[in-house]
């Protein structure tokens, strides 16, 4: 399974144009100190780095106190056990929280499986956009919201969809949260850019607002 995520992840950087560049893009930084608010914020980037305005969400969860770290796909997946120890070894900071975006989403789930191997629970798994469903999500993730729309005929390609999940335990609460179900605006909203809108971050920063109280 990891290994299959891998590969679609390199067949999409070869046959992608570069992403837009941002602050966020090579923020690929590990340890990072914790926040006031004992909160630790994973974000995980689509292929090659693409996330168009991440470096907003990004202030945003900072602002609330929050410490933060940006990966791409692969270095999420690989950064596992880097990970684990910053949470092990911080008392102060024991929540962990992961924000992912297109196929970065499929790499946090992946990511979560092996944070469950170190024995790290993750308090709250929000996906964007999530383009495939090759793993459940794992029974060390307390709460999970996905984020998608459906979009028809165009959901048989992955690079122009969002589907929903399904959790492996029933400890895990998962929230499936179709577009056209939110207060999110709908109109001229496509795979590409749903992660970039205000509403969106908005969206994200709410549910992370639950982590700080």
């Amino acid at each position: 399974m990891k290994f299959a995520i891998i590969g679609t992840i390199l067949t999409v950087a070869i046959f992608s144009p570069a992403p837009f560049a941002n602050r966020a893009q090579s923020a690929d930084i590990y340890p990072a100190n914790c926040g006031t608010s004992a909160n630790h914020v994973v974000m995980v980037r689509g292929v090659i780095g693409y996330w168009p305005n991440a470096d907003h969400l990004a202030d945003c969860i900072m602002e609330q106190g929050m410490s933060l770290s940006i990966h791409s796909p692969l270095a999420a997946m690989r950064n596992a056990d880097a990970i684990a120890n910053f949470i092990n070894t911080h008392e102060s900071c024991p929540r962990l929280n992961i924000v992912a975006y297109s196929l970065g989403c499929d790499a946090a789930i992946q990511l979560c499986h092996s944070l469950n191997e170190y024995g790290v629970t993750v308090d709250r798994l929000i996906l964007i956009e999530t383009t495939f469903c090759k793993a459940p999500i794992p029974g060390n993730v307390r709460y999970c919201v996905n984020l998608y729309e459906e979009r028809g005929m165009r959901d048989h390609f992955p690079a122009f969809r969002g589907v929903p999940q399904r959790a492996s335990c029933p400890s895990t609460t998962l929230v499936n949260k179709e577009l056209s179900t939110t207060d999110l605006p709908e109109r001229r909203v496509t795979h590409f850019n749903i992660a970039s809108k205000e509403a969106t971050h908005e969206f994200v920063l709410k549910q992370l607002e639950t982590c700080i109280r």
